[in-house]
């Protein structure tokens, strides 16, 4: 496939032709910091992570290069308030709940710009590799007043390294293999003429699984490419390309497992923005053309098809911050997708379908500190839609630092919305409109205290939320091609610990109570459960641990994740499980450095979705050289 060529050209390229420079991961990383304080992914401003609510979280890229975690879905299973679950392994579709919310109801970015969602609107978040990112950023609770449709639950923004920074050119590449005929590499280049930055950055996985007839490879390309016009005006370009093979197995407790079914994945993103940078204020506008398509084929039903999505964006954001207690911001933006199901063996289940919508909208922001230490962050936007209901959505947050204790309490409070997927209507009888579906709606609040911990020592956060859910679109159990209409509602605790009891070691702790309901209507068509059954696959308890030693010239930690209390179906649960890791890496000498992970240490037995069992103990090496 032409991302392979690609990515063969410029890795096997790296390998003959590194010249003297610097680190490319951590002299990148030092600089877009200097740029993006920290997370952006909350506010579309630049905020210290100190100013944010600890619902938001920031994996820096450094993180993700110690913890040696290749994929989304691994680096947010150590955030409190998300529950992971995957039908199967590497590769398996996987779905993210955030506070007991749908896994279609976050929003997916890569530096700022939409990816393309998929039929199911989840994102394909299995296909999404983490190397060479500068940090992979999460926030839990509504967005949708700055996001729009799919953001009721939250966002999840890819920072890449930004090529409008960068100073020398340099090189990176790692390579490593493992258990499951596991075979991973990657490689960055980064270039500086004058004006003009380029980062390009590739990865490529290949492995057998832990299961029967569960191939899976993939490979990704992201490029950034930025030229300064003049003093703080830039115009850069973002692109972005994932292709994937899976070999779909299927549940163990079917009768045809394990299937041969055949998924190819191709994503894509292409991106131009302009810029403006001065004091006090700022602008963008950026358009974004995305696709993703879906081919399966040796369906075991002879359901074989090629489902596609394609994506128009325009957006223009202005923001004016007359001094440092005040931020105003203003944007606009306009959103059409199209969307396609083609039959590759038509029959009477398989038949073609079709549907496009388009959306404009208006948002605005305003943060401002109060004497006494507050906070207050408002921010309001009203989506137009020619085809489905058009909404408005609201956030308002509000957050008191009291300086002689080291404590912040906060309060938040956000609706949000989500426009039908393409599945919603693609499948549906030819008799039903698709503009009669309402969108899924949702109003969210939480509150809760941060304290600081003497002598820098860390801090602890403790946070009580709670979700309605209205419209929740499902399938009707008796003709699955009729709408059916869901509420649900959650409600949990989030306890967030990070201490640093020494220079060379940090801790961490994060653990979840969540329940999760089923209000009104048949979930799942009745498979899920009916009202006041609990929503199933959300654990109610979910628990991340872990340590890390920093010395000289070696690191090594070790993490625990469990979860407990597992409902897969009605009546049906699983049992709880515990996965042990450690990871560590020596740095050989200034340019090369090994490394090496074990995965389920304990091999504990285990299913995130029933009928597809986890990976047992694998282990895991390689190498990093950087110039």
């Amino acid at each position: 496939m032409l991302i392979r060529i690609v990515f063969l050209t410029v890795s096997w390229g790296l390998w003959v032709s590194f010249s003297l420079g610097r680190d490319l991961y951590d002299t990148l990383s030092e600089e877009v910091v200097v740029l993006d304080v920290t997370t952006v992914v909350a506010t579309k401003t630049s905020k210290t992570e100190e100013d944010l609510l600890p619902s938001v979280d920031s994996v820096s890229g450094a993180e993700l290069k110690l913890h040696q975690q290749y994929q989304v879905a691994d680096t947010l299973q150590r955030s409190a308030g998300t529950a992971i679950v995957q039908a199967g392994q590497a590769g398996g579709q996987t779905s993210i709940f955030i506070r007991g919310m749908e896994s279609n109801h976050a929003v997916v970015l890569l530096n700022g710009r939409r990816l393309p969602p998929g039929l199911a609107g989840n994102y394909q978040v299995e296909f999404l590799d983490t190397s060479f990112l500068d940090s992979v950023q999460v926030i839990r609770g509504s967005v949708s007043s700055l996001y729009g449709s799919d953001a009721l639950a939250g966002a999840i923004d890819l920072r890449t390294v930004d090529a409008r920074l960068i100073d020398d050119d340099s090189f990176a590449v790692f390579t490593e293999g493992g258990s499951f005929s596991t075979f991973r590499e990657g490689s960055q280049v980064a270039v500086r003429d004058g004006r003009f930055g380029l980062v390009i950055d590739s990865s490529y996985v290949t492995t057998e699984n832990d299961r029967p007839n569960s191939d899976f490879e993939n490979a990704t390309f992201r490029a950034n490419a930025a030229y300064e016009l003049g003093d703080g005006v830039f115009l850069d370009l973002l692109s972005y390309i994932q292709d994937a093979d899976l070999t779909a197995a299927g549940s163990s407790r079917s009768p045809l497992f394990p299937q041969s079914q055949i998924n190819q994945n191709q994503s894509s993103l292409f991106s131009p923005r302009f810029t403006i940078e001065r004091d006090d204020w700022s602008a963008s506008v950026f358009y974004s053309y995305t696709r993703n398509q879906l081919e399966a084929t040796r369906d075991p039903f002879f359901n074989d098809s090629l489902l596609k999505q394609d994506g128009h964006e325009v957006e223009a954001v202005f923001h004016y911050h007359p001094t440092k207690a005040a931020t105003g911001t203003l944007g606009t933006g306009y959103y059409d997708y199209e969307f396609e199901r083609i039959p590759l063996i038509p029959g009477l289940f398989n038949l073609p379908a079709a549907h496009q919508f388009a959306y404009w909208s208006v948002f605005g922001q305003a943060d401002m500190n109060w004497p006494g230490g507050f906070n207050v962050l408002v921010s309001g936007r009203y989506d137009g839609h020619d085809s489905f209901e058009s909404k408005a959505t609201y956030s308002l947050q509000l957050k008191k630092e009291i300086e002689s204790t080291g404590t912040t309490a906060f309060g938040k409070i956000a609706t949000g919305y989500k426009a039908p997927s393409g599945q919603d209507f693609i499948f549906l009888a030819p008799t039903v409109d698709p503009s009669s579906i309402l969108p899924e709606e949702s109003r969210t609040w939480e509150l809760g205290l941060r304290q600081s911990l003497p002598d820098g020592l860390g801090s602890v956060a403790v946070t009580y939320f709670q979700a309605d859910i209205k419209n929740l679109i499902d399938v009707d159990p008796f003709t699955f091609v009729l709408p059916a209409i869901v509420d649900t509602e959650t409600e949990g605790i989030e306890v967030e610990t990070r201490l640093r009891p020494s220079d060379w070691l940090d801790l961490y702790a994060n653990y979840t109570w969540l329940n999760a309901l089923i209000v009104n209507g048949q979930y799942l068509g009745g498979f899920g459960g009916g009202p006041g059954d609990k929503l199933p696959r959300r654990p109610e308890h979910t628990l991340s641990v872990g340590m890390v030693l920093h010395f000289d010239k070696w690191s090594a930690g070790a993490d625990l994740q469990g979860a407990y209390q597992r409902l897969d179906s009605p009546g049906v649960m699983l049992n709880d499980y515990a996965l042990l890791r450690i990871f560590g890496n020596f740095q050989l000498c200034e340019n090369v450095e090994i490394y090496g992970r074990a995965e389920n240490l304990l091999d504990e037995q285990y299913e995130t979705t029933r009928g597809f069992a986890g990976a047992g103990t694998g282990l895991f090496g390689g190498v990093r050289i950087t110039f």
